[in-house]
């Protein structure tokens, strides 16, 4: 049996993630759609009852039409293959081949990962982050407006960055941010993403305060 894995972009719900930030991957057991912190979604064959060409500005794709009440309705990966291709390469895997002796063990784990919900982070990990990234800021506007902003920045930008390397390298750490048998390979891509956005964030913040006033 094949595996099928394809980069893209998509939508699961209103949330969505632009190109590269997706990836649809299929075995013959199951048909995941990772969209990084905007969510992660994983189905049984039996629990999909149809796919759907789908298109945006990105190019075409496939639209997942399933009986999972913990997603949502909207389930869409974008991508620039064809749907025609899409669709022959889920089937070369064999996910919806009735002749095929499924892993029973790997349908579990599917069922268990859909009842966690759509997010792989756990709640308590995204009430630390959002506190350890507004505090500084929320405390730099109190004592000066946007000055006060700039000298607590890289408080928040360092938070950030540390939060996202332990989670990245440190598997103690990491355990307690994902949620369990969420994998860090799947968000690798998300990860380091978001840590080139925080470090750009960091040298224009130092950049900005040492510019003289009349030129901020």
């Amino acid at each position: 049996m094949n595996e099928f894995k394809i980069t893209g972009g998509g939508y699961i719900g209103n949330a969505k993630a632009t190109w590269p930030l997706a990836t649809l991957n299929v075995t013959a057991n199951m048909l995941s759609i990772n969209l990084g912190f905007a969510g992660q979604v994983f189905f049984n064959a039996g629990d999909i009852t149809s796919i759907e060409p789908a298109s945006g500005l990105s190019g075409s794709g496939i639209r997942i039409n399933h009986t999972v009440s913990s997603y949502p309705q909207k389930i869409v990966f974008i991508t620039s293959t064809p749907y025609n291709n899409i669709i022959e390469n889920i089937k070369a895997t064999g996910l919806f081949n009735k002749e095929v002796v499924h892993d029973q063990s790997v349908q579990y784990q599917v069922k268990k990962l859909q009842e966690q919900g759509r997010f792989p982070i756990k709640t308590a990990a995204i009430i630390v982050f959002i506190v350890g990234w507004n505090v500084p800021i929320l405390i730099g506007f109190i004592n000066n407006n946007i000055d006060g902003f700039f000298d607590y920045a890289p408080v928040s930008l360092s938070f950030a960055f540390l939060f996202i390397v332990l989670t990245l390298f440190v598997e103690p750490f990491r355990l307690w941010v994902l949620k369990e048998n969420r994998d860090i390979k799947d968000l690798r891509t998300t990860f380091y993403f978001l840590l080139i956005i925080v470090s750009a964030i960091f040298a224009f913040s130092l950049v900005f305060k040492h510019l003289p006033p009349a030129h901020r």
